[in-house]
């Protein structure tokens, strides 16, 4: 009913942080209707972006950090076009990893969030794995930097606490 990471994206592309261009755009919950958005979303742009940062809501307390794909999507949860994750051929591409410094990032989130931000090796086999899987290969692809972040629901941590996090 409420995708807080949607509404994260679009508060931040309307309110950029200074010095930052920003593009934000809202992806489909769709194991194969990810991909194309992402590309559709980099080519849209005249510059190679600093980073692409992916965001998806799980069922946790805190900020997490993801720090790789997996190419196998194992969710028994069907995505928004009735899908299971199951029924999706492994990516041929295999794992993709980040090439951010996960300390670091989680160390400068930690401190604005003022809670303990987790880094994750499981982006939990579901559609954001499978963002996460597009928006490192994408990168990759462009010689970027992919990054996922995944947050907790908003009746956990209000959104303007989030934009507040995710702005830094």
């Amino acid at each position: 009913e409420e995708n807080p990471s949607g509404l994260l994206a679009e508060a931040i592309g309307k309110d950029a942080p200074p010095g930052l261009d920003i593009k934000a755009g809202i992806l489909p919950v769709s194991y194969s209707g990810v991909m194309p958005k992402v590309r559709a979303l980099l080519d849209e742009e005249e510059r190679e972006p600093v980073l692409i940062l992916g965001m998806g809501v799980y069922g946790g307390s805190s900020f997490r950090l993801e720090s790789r794909a997996r190419a196998v999507m194992n969710s028994p949860k069907p995505d928004n076009d009735g899908v299971l994750g199951s029924a999706v051929s492994p990516l041929s591409a295999g794992e993709r990893a980040t090439r951010v410094d996960m300390e670091l990032a989680a160390e400068l989130l930690t401190g604005v969030a003022r809670m303990e931000v987790d880094i994750s090796s499981d982006a939990g086999g579901y559609v954001c794995e499978r963002t996460y899987h597009a928006i490192l290969s994408e990168a990759l692809r462009i010689d970027s930097r992919g990054l996922f972040l995944h947050v907790p629901s908003l009746d956990i941590i209000p959104l303007t606490e989030q934009i507040e996090v995710v702005r830094s």
